[in-house]
């Protein structure tokens, strides 16, 4: 994540700009099987790991790159990877910060 900060961002609103992304972009259809999940942030580091199904995986990469602010703060949402499991993705998240 990268972003130019006017406001700090929090959980909630990461959570509720990706809905509205899918609801936007896809429907209410195709965001009811999501799934989704924020496991872990790190505002400091600007690097998180959303949890969702992986038959709407692509889905969800897309709605990332459609947002562009949240609560007035321009951001850019940029997937760097994809998993099958949570645990091999921290693995990677923590070798990539370090």
């Amino acid at each position: 994540m990268i972003s130019k900060q006017n406001t700090p961002l929090d959980k909630q609103m990461i959570l509720s700009s990706i809905w509205a992304s899918l609801w936007k972009y896809f429907g209410l259809k195709e965001a009811s099987r999501v799934g989704l999940w924020l496991v872990d942030i790190n505002f400091i580091d600007g690097f998180g790991i959303i949890r969702c199904s992986h038959k709407t995986k692509e889905i969800v990469i897309s709605s990332l790159t459609f947002i562009t602010e949240i609560s007035g703060n321009r951001v850019v949402l940029s997937p760097i990877k994809t998993s099958g499991t949570i645990r091999s993705i921290k693995i990677t998240k923590k070798s990539f910060l370090e």
